[in-house]
């Protein structure tokens, strides 16, 4: 199971200090920034979990459970394709494709790719800077709870699809 709440509760936090009317321009761009890179944080994490409980149900090697466990060590990156290679390793490619191929007759893998390349470009972009005196301007953490909504429900049928399979 996929869990949000407590994402939630940061998101709705960092929403309330960024609608303080009291709140400067330093600190709203600072609540959006960290709201981003909570809702990125979360997406990388929820994929590896993703992926863990398909490898304990699937996996019945110690051995293999532990190179999948590695390899969610080894990967840090919420892009689908890292996301997708772990899910191969676990699957196999044949699977994930009779999978994405179900999800896609609706559209909800090409969302999910479009969606995470945005948020990690955006992510990158304030990940890898800081302020020097000029603001970088960022979306409100209502609108980063907008994209998690999106992204949390695309992972959750991508998560019941990988659930029904047999392994």
């Amino acid at each position: 199971m996929i869990t949000k709440d407590y994402l939630l509760k940061t998101l709705n936090w960092l929403d309330q200090l960024y609608d303080d009317p009291t709140a400067d321009n330093q600190k709203t761009s600072s609540y959006s920034k960290l709201a981003l890179i909570e809702l990125c944080g979360w997406i990388e994490e929820t994929m590896d979990d993703i992926v863990l409980r398909c490898a304990k149900r699937c996996l019945k090697s110690e051995a293999n459970q532990k190179f999948i466990d590695k390899t969610i060590g080894d990967t840090y990156s919420f892009g689908y394709e890292a996301f997708r290679k772990m899910l191969m390793m676990v699957i196999g490619l044949a699977t994930l494709e009779k999978i994405e191929e179900k999800l896609e007759n609706t559209g909800k893998i090409s969302a999910l790719k479009s969606d995470l390349g945005n948020l990690k470009r955006s992510r990158n972009r304030a990940a890898h800077t800081h302020t020097k005196g000029t603001l970088r301007t960022y979306d409100a953490p209502s609108k980063t709870q907008h994209d998690f909504d999106r992204i949390y429900a695309l992972l959750t049928e991508l998560d019941a699809e990988l659930q029904r399979h047999k392994c």
